[in-house]
């Protein structure tokens, strides 16, 4: 694998401190199959109120206050179509019961972990914390990389939450029976790697890693390779977090950080958003574009994919947005140069997919990142990435 250098581009300066909107008009719950809705059209909800539950005990938690509105599809990125609840917010944030926050998280069993961790119905992606916790690891790799060279997510989640993202990681740890807490960090990061050696000496447990500030080092199933730990449990930043903010209060999580960045959109930003809010709300209250031709990708310009609009519910799939000016590139003539396999960080021949389409075993496919490095390098626009997806999919 030739490793990728990606610099974020000189135009784009986001700004330095979290942008909030927590207000949005309308927010929207998934209700997937096997769950019973608990509540009726213009039921009044409380902030944290069970909307909906399954056999198994999850459920689906209000995020704000207001009227149910009713049952409505909506668009998830990387999920579909879901039938989702509709709350129509009333800005008041109001509770049924107030809750005090925990003085220590660590007192915590693990037994009891397991419970808060089921009560809140926690999901992050396709992350199993349950199965993780009950099973045990002897290594946690800390993901503090954001895979994405213009997004900031995890910079400023570890900004803003040093000390208790350190006692996550140490109680995760020991409930866990892990002998090492890997912290995964730029070696160009010499800010949060200063504060982190700084900070570390009281966590015996906790070492830092350092990759090299080259594109896709800050995925996760690339890091388990890079520090030969295969069978390591991978906690991206932003879930540690989550974590600490289960276990000090003992309520599901509400909102999360999102990146809104590129050449056409002002400002660039990162903004604490609801969850179950619409991106196109977001955008339309906090951002404009500066160029009336513009493509939008959803996750990154290389790992994202492009879309055509905005109108997507904000989950735990969605990093944030990047919008650059439209640009016109037709696909050429392969030029036989070789450079998509040469960086390809699973080894994989993309050009050889691209060629033989439909005549390439699946398992195959299944070995891609969709790190999009193919069609970054191509010097002939060939949309590599689409073609790894495999061809039921492309």
């Amino acid at each position: 694998m030739q490793e990728v250098t990606i610099k974020r581009e000189e135009n784009i300066v986001l700004k330095e401190d979290v942008s909030l909107f927590l207000n949005p008009k309308f927010v929207f719950l998934p209700i997937e199959s096997g769950y019973k809705v608990k509540v009726g059209d213009h039921d009044y909800v409380y902030k944290n109120d069970i909307l909906a539950q399954n056999a198994d005990g999850k459920a689906v938690y209000a995020p704000t206050s207001g009227k149910v509105l009713g049952i409505k599809k909506m668009n998830y990125f990387k999920r579909g179509t879901r039938n989702s609840l509709v709350i129509e917010n009333d800005f008041k944030e109001n509770v049924r019961v107030k809750k005090s926050a925990k003085k220590h998280i660590n007192a915590h069993t693990k037994e009891e972990f397991v419970k808060i961790l089921q009560k809140s119905s926690y999901e992050y992606r396709d992350l199993d914390l349950i199965e993780w916790c009950k099973k045990g690891t002897e290594n946690i790799i800390v993901n503090s990389v954001d895979l994405d060279p213009n997004f900031c997510n995890k910079h400023c989640t570890w900004r803003e939450n040093e000390e208790n993202i350190l006692e996550t990681c140490d109680f995760l740890s020991e409930i866990m029976g892990a002998k090492k807490i890997h912290f995964v960090l730029l070696n160009t990061d010499s800010e949060t790697i200063e504060k982190l050696t700084n900070l570390i000496g009281t966590y015996p447990n906790i070492e830092l890693k350092l990759v090299s500030n080259a594109y896709p080092n800050g995925m996760g199933a690339l890091q388990r390779k890079l520090l030969k730990l295969e069978d390591a449990l991978v906690l991206e930043l932003e879930c540690v977090l989550d974590v600490f903010q289960i276990l000090k209060r003992e309520l599901p999580i509400t909102s999360r950080l999102i990146t809104v960045t590129g050449p056409a959109v002002t400002p660039n930003a990162v903004i604490r958003v609801k969850l179950g809010t619409l991106l196109s709300e977001v955008f339309v209250h906090n951002f404009d574009f500066t160029s009336p031709k513009v493509d939008v990708y959803v996750n990154g310009f290389l790992y994202g994919e492009k879309v055509d609009n905005l109108k997507y519910v904000i989950d735990s799939n969605i990093d944030g947005i990047y919008i650059k000016e439209r640009e016109e590139c037709e696909e050429e003539s392969c030029l036989n140069c070789g450079q998509c396999s040469r960086v390809c960080p699973e080894g994989l021949n993309p050009k050889y997919v691209f060629d033989h389409e439909g005549k390439v075993d699946a398992t195959y496919y299944d070995k891609c990142l969709q790190c999009g490095l193919c069609n970054y390098v191509c010097p002939a626009n060939r949309n590599l990435k689409q073609r790894m997806k495999g061809r039921d999919e492309s």
